[in-house]
């Protein structure tokens, strides 16, 4: 039996930390940096420690059933960076967005030995398991939303750690200001075919399969609280802008400039670029990005952010946002290569000669 791809999996980090009982009581409360260099090292430099804001001045986020927390917190001007932690009630399983009781405890935990499922752990230790969901209550008023990345852990104590980032919204300047919807949604057993349902895909099978998971919501006893905080930005130095004339016929896009914003957290860049040939892009199936190659071909890592964005432009052209390791430099930067995002074929590369 082949489970159907969850909201779970699209959004947690693909890495699961194998940790032993010794080294996850090591790293028993997760900070910022533990979130970044999880399989990886971010490239953040080390006077990143010191632009990092610890339990900052913030309102609300208590409830019956969990109370939420600003644990730490970086904004540097261009992202935001959040670790939020839900600390449960007692009796109270906390589940991360998107996560059912027949799923592995271990896509909670992120502990590869963790065997058992969701629904079984809570058994066994008589908790009643609830849903944690984390939004801005910009996004939910359709705005643009600085949350676009969300991983998670649940530690030793039964506290739920998030890790939300992205980059800060336009107009956002000298202090980011957002409040943070929390939600609590409690399970409860429900009868024989009814409740919450789940899709998966029988082996072979070209259709998704209901089944009822044996519970429901307690929609009388889910809790809403606002978690209010302002930020101000750290870290930041002055822009530097290049305006390029890079043709990539084989994808069907000229790239005209490219933007670098220094930070202690990340070397973050935009890539201004229009599209040249519709039929060619169209081919790409919108999958064209961009990568930075060093001066023998291999690809320069990547910062904090973890991959680039592209978005649309008032104007018609596009940009890709995203960052390098802050310990990159312009001047590493030989070429810039397309590539498809889901076919991984390269494309043309250009040399660069980085001048403002």
């Amino acid at each position: 039996m082949k489970r159907k791809l969850s909201l779970s999996a699209a959004i947690a980090v693909a890495a699961c930390l194998i940790l032993a009982t010794a080294a996850f009581a090591a790293v028993s409360h997760w900070g910022l940096f533990d979130f970044l260099n999880q399989g990886r090292d971010s490239g953040a430099l080390p006077e990143a420690a010191e632009i990092v804001a610890t339990d900052p001045p913030q309102e609300g986020g208590a409830g019956k059933l969990a109370s939420f927390r600003l644990r730490e917190a970086v904004y540097d001007g261009e992202y935001v960076y959040m670790v939020v932690d839900a600390t449960p009630a007692d009796g109270i399983l906390l589940l991360g967005p998107g996560l059912l009781p027949p799923d592995a405890m271990r896509d909670l935990t992120k502990e590869d030995s963790d065997a058992m499922t969701i629904g079984e752990y809570a058994g066994e230790n008589d908790l009643q398991m609830a849903i944690v969901g984390i939004s801005t209550a910009a996004a939910a008023e359709g705005a643009e939303d600085a949350i676009t990345s969300f991983d998670w852990r649940l530690e030793a104590d039964g506290t739920l750690v998030f890790m939300l980032s992205g980059e800060a919204p336009q107009g956002m300047g000298d202090a980011f200001e957002t409040t943070l919807l929390c939600s609590v949604t409690p399970l409860v057993p429900a009868a024989k075919g009814e409740g919450i349902t789940m899709q998966y895909f029988e082996e072979d099978g070209e259709e998704p399969v209901s089944k009822y998971i044996g519970y429901a919501v307690d929609e009388a006893h889910i809790q809403r609280s606002e978690l209010a905080f302002a930020l101000s930005a750290a870290g930041p130095a002055e822009a530097q802008a290049y305006d390029l004339d890079a043709v990539y016929p084989s994808c069907g896009v000229r790239v005209e400039r490219v933007t670098f914003e220094p930070s202690p957290m990340a070397l973050y860049y935009e890539i201004r670029y229009t599209i040249t040939d519709e039929a060619a892009y169209a081919a790409t199936e919108d999958g064209v990005q961009f990568e930075f190659l060093d001066a023998n071909g291999e690809r320069l890592p990547d910062g904090a952010t973890l991959g680039g964005q592209t978005a649309a432009q008032a104007d018609g052209s596009l940009v890709q946002s995203g960052s390098l390791s802050a310990q990159s430099d312009p001047s590493q930067i030989a070429a810039l290569r397309a590539f498809n995002c889901w076919t991984k074929e390269r494309y043309e590369s250009h040399e660069l000669t980085l001048e403002p």
